[in-house]
């Protein structure tokens, strides 16, 4: 009465089969986070419309980075997140911007305003790629001689 043998086998081969199947999406789940892309946007834009001289840090959990002057990208084991800014920043692309982005004055780095511009500009049009991303994010509102950017790094 209760010898159901041929049910259990197809019992057993159901269940095993659900277990390997959850056991797959398992795996195949990321391990962290995506970054958060639009936190560094939000930082980047608060910077981009306070005062000249204004400055910022944010940590960043990411494992890659692509910056645009209108576009942040941040990459990991989680995903690819992207957020837009506001305003047109400069990436900090040459070691003289990044020497700026760390609290030099321009006057010090630049021999004049237009060397600054033209840094500013090349900085601007150069192409974009993914690049190891720092840990932390620096941003800076520097208007010297006429030239008025937010630099990010």
């Amino acid at each position: 009465m209760f010898e159901t043998h041929v049910d259990t086998l197809y019992l057993w081969v159901g269940l095993g089969t659900v277990s390997v199947a959850v056991l797959g999406i398992l795996v195949g789940l990321p391990t962290t986070a995506p970054p958060d892309a639009t936190g560094a946007a939000a930082t980047i834009d608060e910077i981009t419309t306070s005062p000249a001289g204004s400055v910022t840090h944010r940590g960043l959990i990411a494992d890659k980075w692509l910056l645009t002057s209108r576009e942040i990208r941040l990459r990991n084991d989680g995903g690819t997140a992207t957020a837009r800014l506001i305003r047109a920043v400069v990436p900090a692309r040459t070691d003289q911007l990044r020497t700026v982005l760390d609290r030099k004055r321009p006057a010090v780095v630049y021999d004049s305003p237009d060397a600054f511009r033209r840094d500013v500009r090349a900085a601007r049009n150069t192409d974009a790629d993914w690049r190891p991303a720092p840990d932390r994010l620096t941003v800076r509102h520097v208007a010297w001689g006429g030239t008025d950017v937010t630099i990010v790094g």
